[in-house]
C-alpha cells in the first residue's frame, strides 16, 4: 500500500453482466489492499472504468467518459492534494485497444485486460506513484482467488462466473479476442464461492460464462479443459447440466439462474432439471440472432432456424410457465428483406417475453468486419425500430393473456 494516506477509487461498469462482476471483483481486491471505494469521481484517487466492446455503441460510451474526465474538474483527493485521478480503462476494451488507448486518450494510465484483473493494487499503486503508463494484457488464466475476497455488492443475489472466454468464434463476435479463449472454472471452485455467498445469507445465484452450457470439468486424466462442443452427450458427468445440479442442491439459496445459452449446445436434459428442480428459475436466455438460415451460416452459428424452434417447441413442453430471452441483430452484412423477413416471422412464431435487439456493427478481428458494412444505417434503423415495435406488441399481448390467466383462476377459485 502507498504512503500512510488511504488512497480512494471510483469505479464504474459498462456492459454485460460479466463486467458487473468484474466490478464487484475489483472493488473486492482493492479494499482487501486497504483503499476506499467512493461513489464520487471528484474525490477519488483513481477512476476505473470497466469496460465493454461488443459493440461500437458501447466504446463511444467509455471514450466519452475518459474525455470527461480529462476536461472535468480536479478530483479533491483525501490527503488535501488537488489533482487529476489516476484513469484506468479495465476489461474488453484494454484487451482489443492495447497500447492505442495511451495514443488516443494520453490522459489514461493504466491499460489492463480482463485476465489480468486480480492484480489490479499492483497496477494501480505503480500508477499512483507515477512511475509512468501501466499496460497489461496478458492472456491467462485468472487466479482463483480473486473470486473469493468475500466481498458482495447485492446482499441478497450474487454473480458467480463459471467460465471464461469463448471458442465459438462466431463471425460478428469480439468476445473471444478480448476474453480469450474458453477457460472452464474448476467445480470445487464454483461451488465454493456459491456456497460462501450462501453463507452471507445470499440466496439467488446466477452462473455467468459467455455460453454457460459449454461449460465441461477438467478430465482427471489430463488436467486439461474439455471446450464444450454441441456432438458431446450433454448431461453427463462434469458438464453444465451436472453443475446446474449440484449449484441448485446448495442449502440456502431459493433462486439459481443462468445466462447465456447458445443454441448448439442447448439439449432436453437442461430443461429436464429445470423442470425438476424449484428453485432453477424457469427463465432461458437463448439468443438466435437472425431467422435467415443463410445468415446464420454466414454467422457461424451452428444451428438452423428449425433446429432453434425444434428447442423452444421442447423447452415449453417440458418446463412449465418458462420465459425465455433472446438476442437479435439487424442489419448483418448481406442480409436482404427476406432475410429480414425471416427474422420477423421467427419472433412472431417464438412470442418471446423479453428481445434484445441490436443493429450490427463491425468489429475489429471478427470475420465478418471484412465482408464489409454493407446495409445502410437508415435500413438498419428502420429494420431495428419495426422489431422493437414488434417486441412491444408481444409483451404487451402476453401481459394481457395473463392478466386474463389470473382472472378466470380467481373467479374460479370464489366459485
Amino acid at each position: 500500500m502507498i504512503e500512510n494516506v488511504k488512497k480512494t477509487v471510483f469505479i464504474r461498469t459498462f456492459g454485460c453482466q460479466m463486467n458487473v462482476r468484474d466490478g464487484e471483483v475489483l472493488e473486492g481486491l482493492l479494499c482487501a489492499e486497504g483503499y476506499g471505494i467512493t461513489r464520487d469521481a471528484g474525490e477519488a484517487d483513481a477512476v476505473l472504468l470497466v469496460t465493454c466492446s461488443v459493440r461500437q455503441h458501447a466504446e463511444d460510451k467509455v471514450w466519452s467518459e475518459i474525455g470527461r474526465l480529462k476536461n472535468g474538474r480536479a478530483c479533491r483527493c483525501r490527503d488535501g492534494r488537488r489533482g487529476r485521478p489516476v484513469i484506468g480503462v479495465v476489461g474488453c476494451m484494454a484487451q482489443n485497444y492495447k497500447e492505442d488507448i495511451f495514443r488516443r486518450a494520453p490522459q489514461v494510465d493504466i491499460v489492463c485486460g480482463p485476465s489480468e484483473i486480480d492484480n489490479i493494487a499492483l497496477y494501480l499503486e505503480e500508477a499512483l506513484r507515477r512511475k509512468g503508463s501501466v499496460v497489461a494484457v496478458a492472456e491467462r488464466r485468472r487466479n482463483e482467488a480473486m473470486y473469493h475476497t468475500g466481498f458482495r455488492e447485492d446482499k441478497d443475489h450474487a454473480y458467480v462466473v463459471i467460465s471464461e472466454g469463448c471458442d465459438n468464434f462466431c463471425s460478428y463476435c469480439i468476445v473471444p479476442f478480448v476474453r480469450g479463449r474458453l477457460r472452464h472454472r474448476p467445480a470445487a471452485e464454483i461451488l465454493k464461492e456459491v456456497r460462501a455467498a450462501a453463507a452471507l445469507g445470499i440466496t439467488a445465484i446466477t452462473l455467468l460464462g459467455q455460453n454457460v452450457n459449454s461449460y465441461k470439468q477438467a478430465t482427471k486424466s489430463s488436467g486439461r479443459q474439455v471446450a464444450g462442443s454441441s456432438r458431446r452427450r450433454v448431461g453427463g458427468k462434469g458438464d453444465f447440466v451436472d453443475l446446474l445440479g449440484r449449484v441448485s442442491a446448495v442449502e440456502g439459496l431459493k433462486s439459481v439462474s443462468f445466462i447465456t445459452c447458445h443454441p448448439k449446445d442447448t439439449s432436453p436434459e437442461l430443461f429436464k432439471l429445470m423442470r425438476e428442480r424449484a428453485c432453477i428459475k424457469k427463465y432461458l436466455h437463448m439468443p438466435f440472432q437472425a431467422g435467415s438460415d443463410r445468415i446464420l451460416k454466414v454467422m457461424d452459428r451452428g444451428y438452423t432456424a428449425k433446429k432453434y424452434l425444434a428447442l423452444v417447441d421442447r423447452y415449453r413442453k417440458l418446463v412449465y410457465n418458462a420465459k425465455l430471452s433472446t438476442d437479435v441483430i439487424v442489419g448483418f452484412p448481406g442480409e436482404t428483406e427476406a432475410d429480414f423477413a425471416a427474422t420477423r416471422r421467427l419472433m412472431e412464431r417464438v412470442r418471446f417475453d423479453t428481445a434484445y435487439i441490436f443493429k450490427y456493427s463491425p468489429r475489429p478481428h471478427t470475420k465478418a468486419a471484412a465482408l464489409g458494412d454493407d446495409v445502410p444505417m437508415a435500413v438498419k434503423k428502420r429494420r431495428h425500430a419495426q422489431l422493437l415495435e414488434l417486441q412491444k406488441t408481444i409483451s404487451r399481448q402476453k401481459k394481457d393473456e395473463t392478466a386474463k390467466r389470473k382472472d378466470e383462476t380467481a373467479k374460479r377459485s370464489s366459485c
